[in-house]
């Protein structure tokens, strides 16, 4: 009865529910039915082929993590791409946009300077060229690879939801995009042209004094970029922070962490090896899980979407994984362009006209497109040296041009990743490393043996003068580079008598090594807190598991020293001191002392600096590189200009003179009202994880508003930028701390027999799957997963081939 009279009283209310509003949701059900669910993959399929060999069995897990049983190397190359564009198409579309620049065409002008820049560098025209210096083999395993993403795309599949909200179809694949994408990874490796550039600007707007703080009096080089060429460069800075930003391209977190431990130090008796890297968060994960199986052997371990190989994993006889070496593999070159003609340049001492070629970007129109008018395409000529692209900007005095070595012809790295896939021993992993060019890499190994090592991998510059951290001129001998480190005299180890090797992007040699390789090592902290680790205990799998979720921060020590020395003026100061003055230094989640010091340091570091640091003339491109110093500075150094009283705790903006006294009182009370803002007035409201939180951002969808919420994911975390489970980003002022660049994957292999690791979201890329996100909470609480071959039951795939049709 009261249903009854609530319709009598509002008639227009069931009127536009009757007619309006469950038609709608009916037709948005059907929709999603037919264009979200109809686009996963079914249990129990059959699919013919005339690209397979032999009938191909794929089982998959509880989790969608594939196990791919074939007769041959090439059917399960085949099913890689096969399966690759089964669960990520997606992300293949983006990843070979991406590469080749052409991301305008789907998202439109604010795309435009990407794609200037990624065609600069000019990567497909380097890997159609790399693909010549392929084996047979490994030429064959992409093409295997390509055939097999075709024919999933030939079948006319339903295609994810992207594809539909954008009005795009996906292209072939071509064995060019792998290769393409492989150096774009590398380029997402190779960060020192952005610290160069930060340099350069650094150097040309700081007082030498101030210079000498971030980088060593030493660093000033007898020449400097002129004032067009830092403009120029700076504005190139930011468009590369933003494809950071955007789409997880490169970044000064990218890192990882890797150990292993020999068979006298492991608790079952068979070495052990750990790794998990660190790149920039999203969803779907850029890694995929996988087992692949032969009738006489199996590999099986993470493979990167676009690739046919296991990048880190295991066969039948050897472990490997591998951490960024850090290694200084870009470099700017400052051309001497003839006085009278610009289009010759200065190069063993003669003129020589630079290599010309021209792009054309397709622009999408706004939104609406129908209403809105065409874009003309964007015209991009693009000048090349005999080492390089030139990157500045067109009519300058003096061009800079990028020296970076997967821009090389003769870059055989996939070679050396598919040829590590099947090493049997130290010298054949050893051999297969020697062929990477870029990234350069600290390599991993343990064999079923109990040998383990390390083996640097990638072609380290030598160069003819300078350590190349500024621009350099181009000498008399017309490259800037000699050549490389002889493979033979890179950074190695094996059987160490101490029982393991560890690296967390530190340094990786001692001090007498003849070669440069970085100015950019990390911090030691991890490395030091892993090896900590290591000497407490027989190590079996789950201690090692403990391990890589380990949140103790061993550089916060000296500035919390010197935060306690604050002499409270209020009870909410003194609170807040007392929970600092009681913390051991671990970033738990809920660790109210650690939301204390993480915030309050980041304050410090406003309050000290930025006065130093914006330039008067404030040109916004300049004044973001010079505020992105302050990452430059550790805790301990920043402890030590505290503790001296240094003359940069003076206010700049002031008549008064501060003292490092002031600056830490004013720090913590800017603190204290933010957090409250963001928690409330309560202290012990303030655990860590409600002010850091880990986002896996969908590419694109995750920086629009209300899509972010159906296709991005957060949760709350712990860990900070130099603990063993890292956890770096960024902050926004209504969020907190966002994490958004830390371990991809997490992987444990013990040689007795036990493989188990963790991606970081799930083997699916989309977003009705059970198997897009399911893996994020188990991945955050530090639990694994084995390989072990999926029951009968388990949902299978069979690919077969069409024999009788030929």
């Amino acid at each position: 009865m009261q249903i009854r009279n609530w319709f009598t009283r509002h008639p227009l209310l069931c009127r536009f529910g009757t007619f309006i509003l469950a038609p709608s949701v009916l037709c948005a059900y059907v929709a999603y039915q037919q264009q979200v669910i109809s686009a996963l993959p079914q249990a129990g399929s059959n699919t013919v082929s005339a690209a397979v060999q032999e009938q191909v069995t794929v089982t998959r897990d509880a989790h969608g993590v594939p196990y791919i049983e074939a007769d041959s190397m090439a059917d399960v190359y085949f099913a890689m791409g096969y399966l690759h564009a089964q669960d990520r198409l997606w992300q293949l579309e983006l990843q070979r946009r991406l590469s080749a620049g052409t991301l305008s065409e789907v998202f439109g002008k604010e795309s435009v300077n990407y794609d200037v820049w990624v065609r600069t560098l000019g990567l497909y025209e380097v890997a159609e060229q790399s693909k010549t210096y392929l084996s047979e083999q490994a030429l064959s395993s992409l093409q295997s690879y390509t055939a097999g993403v075709n024919d999933f795309l030939s079948q006319q599949p339903t295609l994810p939801v992207e594809f539909t909200l954008l009005g795009i179809t996906p292209a072939p694949w071509r064995v060019e995009d792998s290769l393409a994408w492989m150096k774009m990874f590398s380029l997402s490796m190779s960060g020192n042209l952005e610290e160069e550039i930060q340099r350069s600007v650094a150097l040309k707007t700081l007082p030498k004094p101030l210079f000498a703080e971030f980088f060593g009096s030493e660093l000033a080089p007898s020449e400097s970029l002129d004032d067009g060429q830092v403009a120029s460069l700076s504005g190139l800075h930011h468009t590369i922070k933003q494809l950071e930003t955007d789409y997880k391209i490169g970044g000064k977190h990218i890192g990882s962490n890797a150990w292993v431990v020999s068979a006298e130090k492991s608790a079952s008796g068979s070495a052990i090896l750990a790794n998990d890297p660190h790149l920039g968060l999203q969803i779907p994960s850029l890694w995929y899980a996988v087992s692949q199986q032969l009738p006489d052997s199996q590999l099986q371990g993470m493979s990167l979407v676009g690739l046919p190989v296991i990048v880190f994993g295991q066969n039948n006889h050897i472990a490997w994984g591998g951490t960024n070496m850090e290694a200084d593999l870009q470099d700017l070159v400052m051309e001497q362009i003839h006085p009278e003609d610009p289009t010759l340049y200065r190069y063993q001492q003669q003129w020589l006209p630079f290599t010309e070629r021209t792009e054309y970007i397709k622009v999408k129109s706004d939104f609406p497109s129908l209403l809105k008018p065409t874009y003309r395409d964007v015209e991009l000529k693009i000048k090349e040296t005999l080492t390089g692209p030139v990157i500045s900007k067109a009519g300058l005095p003096q061009a800079v041009s990028l020296r970076w070595t997967a821009l090389q012809a003769q870059d055989t790295t996939y070679e050396g990743f598919f040829h590590i896939n099947h090493a049997q021993n130290w010298q054949q992993f050893k051999q297969a490393a020697d062929k990477i060019a870029s990234p350069s890499l600290n390599l991993f190994y343990a064999d079923k043996q109990d040998n383990i090592g390390f083996t640097g991998a990638g072609n380290i510059p030598v160069r003819e003068r300078g350590t190349g951290i500024l621009p350099t001129k181009r000498g008399a001998e017309g490259d800037v580079w000699q050549g490389f480190i002889p493979k033979d005299e890179m950074p190695s180890e094996f059987n160490p008598p101490r029982g393991y090797i560890i690296n967390a992007n530190n340094r990786n040699v001692e001090s007498g090594y003849p070669y440069h390789i970085s100015s950019s090592f990390a911090d030691p902290a991890r490395a030091e807190r892993i090896e900590q680790l290591l000497n407490t205990q027989s190590l079996d799998l789950e201690y090692i598991r403990q391990m890589q979720m380990d949140v103790k921060d061993l550089t916060v020590s000296k500035l919390k020293a010197v935060m306690e020395t604050v002499v409270a003026e209020d009870l909410w100061q003194q609170e807040a001191l007392d929970h600092l003055k009681a913390w051991q230094g671990e970033a738990h989640s809920d660790s109210i002392a650690a939301t204390v010091f993480y915030t309050w340091a980041r304050q410090i570091y406003r309050v000290l600096l930025n006065d130093e640091l914006i330039p008067a003339w404030n040109e916004k491109a300049a004044t973001r590189q010079l505020l992105g110093l302050r990452g430059r500075v550790s805790y301990d150094q920043l402890a030590e200009l505290l503790a001296k009283n240094s003359p940069l705790c003076d206010d700049t903006n002031t008549i008064e003179t501060e003292s490092c006294e002031e600056v830490l009182l004013s720090a913590l009370d800017r603190t204290l009202i933010l957090n409250s803002k963001l928690q409330g007035d309560e202290i012990d409201n303030w655990q860590w994880g409600k002010f850091q939180t880990t986002r896996y951002d969908h590419m694109p969808f995750g920086k629009v508003k209300h899509l972010n919420k159906v296709f991005s994911r957060e949760m709350a975390t712990g860990g900070a930028t130099n603990t063993v489970n890292v956890a770096a980003g960024f902050y926004e002022k209504d969020n907190g701390f966002i994490q958004n660049y830390g371990a991809g994957f997490r992987q444990v292999i013990d040689m007795g027999g036990r493989y188990q690791f963790m991606n970081s979201t799930g083997q699916s890329g989309q977003v009705a799957s059970a198997h897009y996100d399911d893996m994020i909470t188990l991945f955050a609480q530090g639990q694994y997963v084995s390989f072990e071959s999926p029951t009968e039951a388990s949902r299978k795939l069979t690919l077969t081939p069409n024999k009788g049709q030929e």
